[in-house]
Order: structure tokens, then C-alpha cells, then sequence
């Protein structure tokens, strides 16, 4: 039979890593944390972590369970601090991941002070541009710069974020200022290409209509900020957030280019799993990071210039 004490345990031991450090928070043997875990293992029937002596590996079975027992977990404590008002003292950990632009520019600092406003709240800060699987990999909180369709989830706009085309002044005196969308279909023009189709088919605006233009380059990345630095250094336009390059813009290594022209605009949002009731932490850290934007507001919103 499965016991949930045991699920609950297994949830632990992949948090920290460790059996010894399980057992010692738990003031339990390592042999003891080993055996539930191996007990909970054959209830189910399937292995669940690999275990070598420098660290624990989940497996897929392991992994599919740890991303819905952690949810369990955390609504039954939960359930615990609304009739118990445990969740007023503001204790606990919160799991985040973050897009490494907002954390660069605004959310590793912003983290950080909501920690020391908060000590004895534990974060754990996950910087990665991948599309992490909410659900599976245990998160309590993402900040994502996309709306949505997983109904699964639950999204809370926090800003919008305007794009720029830009390049350096440099390669504008080389090759000409392009004076309309259409004219970048000669120039060299630095590609993103992050899990995206048609990278190469940039959007624009004029009069109300969208206007898409296929552009071309020498040069396409995976990464923003090396379209960055390959704009700087010359190469060609690039198309990318503008909180990406707003001091480069402000230091004049980079110019805006068919400004008026821009409208690709992408909402930053916070998302939490639905069956996640957020808490009284969590929506503290939500409401910390949407102002930590909004006092950043000038990097994100396109003006022309």
C-alpha cells in the first residue's frame, strides 16, 4: 500500500538532494529515509530515483510524481495554515524560475530584497530562458514572457515589454539608416532564433495594419543577448527587447532604427499552477516583482528617438 507520509518524504529528499540531509532535518537514519523511499518504490512499482554516491537523479516515473506530489504537499500545508494561521507568519520556500533578462535587469535584485523583507521565507531562483514544465518540475511561481493557452495555469500580467530594432552607429554609417520596414530587406539583419518558426519574419505597423518582413543575415543566434553584442560590434539590425539594450541606447552603442514602426510587444506574466491556491507568500512575491518592474518601467516601453 502507498502511505503518503512516503510520498511526502520522497518530495523532500528530491528538494534537498540528499538522504543525509533529509534525515537529519527529519532526525531520522539515512538507513530509515532509505528504506521508505525503496518501500515507496516497490507500493508503486517503479524506481524512482537513480542513486550513485556523489548524487540522486530522478527518474521519468520519479519526475512525473515529484511534479504532482509536490503540489499535494504544498496544498496540504496549506489546508494546515488556514485553520492553524501558520501561513500569517510568512514561513516556507517558494521554487521560481525566471527568464535570464528579467533576472539580469530586475528580478535577482528584487529576490534578493524581498528575502530580507521576508527571512523567514526561503526562495529558490531558477534562471533559465527554457520553457520549464511547471507542473512536473515542482515550481510554485514562473515569470514568463508569453501569454498562456495551458489551462492548466493561471497568469498574472506583471508588464508589457516592447521590442526595438536597433543597431550601432557604426553600421548606420556604413550601410544607411533604413527609413521604412520594408528597407531592412537589404540589410544584414541578426536573427533569434529560440525555439521559434518564421525568427525571419519580423512585425511592424504602419496606419493600424500589421506589416511582416522577411529579413535576412548572416548571423542568427539562440541567445539575446549575443544579438546584442553582435549589434554593437556592427554585424547588422538587431530586433530584440528593448530592456535588453535600453543602456546601450542610453550610452549611444546602439541607435533605434524604424522606431515608429516597432509593435512586436510580449506581456511579462506571473503564472502558478491552478491547483496551486497561491498564499499569502507567494502573492507577496508576485505583487514584490510587479513592482520591481514598474520602477524599471523606462527599460520596457518603446519611445521614439
Amino acid at each position: 500500500m502507498v502511505k503518503a507520509d512516503d510520498i511526502f518524504l520522497f518530495v523532500e529528499v528530491v528538494d534537498e538532494g540528499s538522504f543525509s540531509k533529509i534525515a537529519e532535518k527529519f532526525e531520522l537514519t539515512n538507513s530509515v529515509v532509505s528504506k521508505r523511499i525503496s518501500r515507496l518504490e516497490k507500493a508503486l512499482n517503479v524506481q524512482l530515483l537513480y542513486r550513485t554516491t556523489r548524487k540522486l537523479t530522478l527518474t521519468d516515473a520519479g519526475s512525473a510524481l515529484y511534479g504532482k506530489a509536490r503540489i499535494a504537499k504544498q496544498s496540504l500545508q496549506d489546508a494546515r495554515d488556514a485553520v492553524t494561521g501558520y501561513g500569517e507568519t510568512l514561513k516556507g520556500k517558494i521554487k521560481v524560475t525566471v527568464p535570464a533578462v528579467s533576472a539580469d535587469i530586475v528580478l535577482s535584485n528584487a529576490i534578493a530584497e524581498f528575502c530580507q523583507l521576508y527571512p523567514e521565507i526561503e526562495v529558490e531562483l531558477f534562471v533559465s530562458n527554457r520553457m520549464v514544465n511547471i507542473l512536473d518540475e515542482g515550481f510554485d511561481l514562473a515569470i514568463r514572457t508569453a501569454p498562456l493557452p495551458d489551462s492548466s495555469l493561471v497568469a498574472r500580467r506583471l508588464m508589457d515589454s516592447h521590442w526595438v530594432a536597433c543597431a550601432s552607429p557604426k553600421y548606420v554609417a556604413q550601410n544607411g539608416m533604413p527609413q521604412s520596414p520594408e528597407a531592412l530587406i537589404v540589410h544584414q539583419c541578426l536573427v533569434y532564433k529560440y525555439e521559434s518558426t518564421g525568427a525571419d519574419r519580423w512585425s511592424f505597423e504602419r496606419d493600424g495594419k500589421e506589416i511582416i518582413v522577411s529579413v535576412n543575415g548572416r548571423y542568427q543566434a539562440n541567445n539575446l543577448d549575443s544579438l546584442r553584442q553582435a549589434a554593437i560590434s556592427g554585424l547588422g539590425i538587431a530586433y530584440v527587447p528593448k530592456v535588453l539594450v535600453h543602456e546601450d541606447m542610453l550610452n549611444g552603442k546602439l541607435i533605434n532604427v524604424v522606431t515608429p514602426y516597432c509593435a512586436k510587444l510580449m506581456g511579462i506574466y506571473a503564472v502558478y499552477p491552478r491547483s496551486r491556491q497561491p498564499d499569502k507568500k507567494l502573492n507577496l512575491l508576485v505583487e514584490h516583482c510587479r513592482e520591481a518592474y514598474i520602477q524599471k518601467q523606462e527599460y520596457f516601453y518603446l519611445t521614439e528617438g
